[in-house]
């Protein structure tokens, strides 16, 4: 057997390694993640705690004590290499949402179950539909796996799924469908009906549909996560996975942790696709640790909800309309009135009063994170100055 270089290096496809990757990731709009509080500071010349960080919709409190306490106790581990399986975790889990743990996989963040998820239950060249405006990380993961990316745009003035539309969508070809709830940008929630709906759509042309929940506990609306659907009826809604973090509701999200729940056969399937190891033990710990404390799940859902109403009032008041009934830990508001578009919206408020939110998502739209009282105050203080008839 010859180890002889081929004489011809491209056989087969006719391209290279690097022709190949710029294929696939040519065609690729990329999700952008908001700026960290050390660049942002950097832009404008200040200490980085001078920034009121209001652009990537994290925890307003921080993490639970008992998560510092965990990393603590198990920053010795660093060189070890974790449990593979986390059953601890995945039995946190369980016990959080009253799932049993072979129902749960766990990876380095929700998002990164999303490849998983496409790669368990999807093969090259079919489509994976997602909403517009959404969380556009889905149709990059389509494209750069090899399937296509469809949207649907969600409806004008309350900025919910026209379920007409995504019944036009869905095809013989689909073979997953993600929709966020609550939606990211907007904060708006399918209702659960409308996801029942979905779901049954799929199902009748062989399609998964995931719930990415990142944000549900956030909303004020009771029993309306997917998870219901699996309880009630796994027979007919035996196509439904619902994704979550411990990034948002429990402040960990520089950790990476993430998981997803189905029945325990589709649940097998996905963690086989999963990386091996995905997550490390100090996350792991640090995970289990805020799972189990409900009190401080507690001050931060009051802190969020009391946040939103105050933002949502008093944009609206000033002239920016605000998303109606917004029920994730950040608002979408309308900045057309001010004369400006909302990245240089975005920039004045940056750069005159050091709050960094998003507007690189659209011309008129800016998405606010609900931070602390007095946060939440510099942002209405700094959006006054640029409100219509100032």
């Amino acid at each position: 057997m010859s180890l002889d270089s081929p004489k011809t290096p491209h056989a087969g496809t006719g391209e290279d390694f690097l022709t190949r990757g710029r294929r696939l990731t040519g065609a690729i709009d990329p999700y952008l993640p908001g700026l960290t509080r050390q660049t942002a500071a950097a832009l404008v010349g200040v200490a980085p705690a001078r920034i009121a960080k209001l652009s990537s919709n994290e925890n307003p409190l921080g993490p639970s004590p008992r998560v510092l306490e965990a990393i603590a106790a198990t920053n010795w581990l660093v060189h070890e290499y974790p449990d593979p399986a986390a059953l601890e975790l995945r039995g946190a889990v369980g016990t959080y949402l009253g799932v049993s743990a072979d129902q749960v996989v766990v990876s380095a963040g929700s998002s990164t179950l999303m490849h998983a998820i496409v790669d368990a239950f999807s093969v090259a060249g079919g489509e994976i539909v997602s909403l517009d405006p959404g969380f556009t990380v889905y149709p990059e993961i389509a494209t750069i796996h090899g399937r296509r990316a469809r949207t649907v745009r969600l409806r004008d003035g309350d900025f919910l799924l026209d379920i007409e539309a995504l019944a036009a969508a869905i095809t013989p070809a689909t073979q997953i469908v993600f929709l966020t709830r609550p939606n990211n940008p907007t904060s708006t929630l399918i209702p659960l009906t409308v996801f029942a709906r979905a779901a049954e759509m799929a199902a009748a042309v062989g399609a998964l549909i995931v719930s990415d929940e990142a944000y549900i506990e956030f909303s004020e609306i009771p029993g309306q996560s997917a998870l219901e659907l699996l309880k009630a009826d796994p027979v007919k809604y035996r196509n439904v996975v619902v994704t979550r973090t411990c990034s948002k509701a429990f402040g960990i999200g520089n950790l990476r942790v993430g998981y997803a729940v189905a029945l325990p056969e589709t649940a097998a399937c996905l963690a086989l696709a999963n990386a091996k190891w995905p997550t490390g033990a100090v996350a792991q710990a640090a995970a289990v640790a805020a799972l189990g404390d409900r009190d401080h799940l507690a001050r931060t859902l009051a802190t969020v909800w009391q946040g939103r109403r105050y933002l949502a009032q008093e944009l609206a008041a000033m002239g920016f309309p605000v998303a109606p009934n917004p029920q994730a830990n950040y608002v979408m508001f309308d900045i057309a009135a001010s004369g400006l578009d909302a990245p240089a919206f975005a920039d004045r408020l940056l750069r005159e009063d050091h709050v960094l939110i998003r507007g690189d998502f659209s011309p008129r739209y800016m998405r606010a994170s609900i931070g602390t009282p007095e946060e939440n105050l510099r942002l209405v203080n700094a959006a006054r100055k640029l409100a219509p008839g100032r």
